[in-house]
């Protein structure tokens, strides 16, 4: 009787053991699947930034270009009104 009581304890350890351990692998694919989505969604982000930061630096160079561009037309109105006689 003391084997009988024994064996299923054992047995339903065991039973009990694998439940748990199949509850822990669907809860770690889970995590996994999370981890992997917000990996793609930082390396997406990270592009787009990189992204924005082409696009800054082309913006900056063409407002210098516009910048230059109406100091070189200030001062030749500059230049036309100071020749300018009445």
């Amino acid at each position: 009787m003391l084997i009988k009581n024994i064996a299923l304890a054992a047995l339903v350890i065991t039973a009990a053991g694998c439940a748990n351990s199949n509850a822990l692998e669907a809860s770690v694919s889970n995590l996994n699947q999370k981890v992997d989505t917000l990996t793609n969604k930082v390396n997406a982000l990270t592009d787009e930034v990189a992204s924005m930061k082409a696009q800054q630096k082309t913006n900056s160079s063409s407002i210098e270009s516009v910048k230059s561009t109406v100091d070189k037309a200030n001062e030749r109105m500059d230049n036309i009104a100071a020749t300018y006689t009445k």
